[in-house]
């Protein structure tokens, strides 16, 4: 019976059994290194300070382009290490949700030159979906706001949220 049950568990798919956490971190740690090379860490910060700018424009006011600059250094200050610091913390995070296989396939895409461009591209995608999600908060924060207290309080069934209004 013995032999039986070693032929059985023999046969059973090992890779993740084999693979420790350890090495799941190496990976993800050179995953991390090439997404960081190729990464435009400012183009990030600044979709961060964006809305912020437009809303001083819709309510007239006119920024000098010293005025902006000093923003977009105070923003750069103040955000560049702490985020470079928390992509660094992903490969731990990458290593508790993903399998050596799913990290090595990331790892191995980012250092292609299609991997590299579409890193290179990332900060663009965010900045573009940047105004349609600040005004999908916008518009329906409002109207979430009331039923999220009356869930905290105790009082009545919140009702359902209506459709977001907001166009792409």
């Amino acid at each position: 019976m013995k032999p039986l049950a070693l032929a059985a568990l023999l046969l059973l798919p090992l890779p993740a059994l084999a693979e420790t956490r350890e090495e799941r971190v190496a990976v993800a740690a050179e995953y991390v290194d090439f997404a960081l090379q190729g990464f435009d860490m400012a183009a990030v910060i600044e979709t961060m300070y964006q809305p912020i700018l437009q809303q001083v424009a819709a309510g007239g006011q006119t920024l000098t382009e010293a005025q902006v600059a000093q923003i977009r250094t105070l923003y750069l200050d103040t955000f560049t290490q702490p985020m470079t610091d928390l992509m660094r913390d992903q490969a731990e995070i990458m290593a508790d949700l993903m399998t050596l296989a799913e990290i090595t396939a990331l790892r191995d895409f980012y250092a292609t030159p299609e991997g590299r461009s579409v890193m290179a591209k990332l900060p663009q995608l965010s900045a573009a979906q940047q105004p349609g999600l600040a005004a999908l908060v916008n518009d329906t924060s409002a109207g979430l706001m009331p039923q999220v207290l009356a869930i905290i309080n105790g009082e009545a069934p919140a009702a359902e949220p209506a459709a977001p209004t907001v166009q792409p």
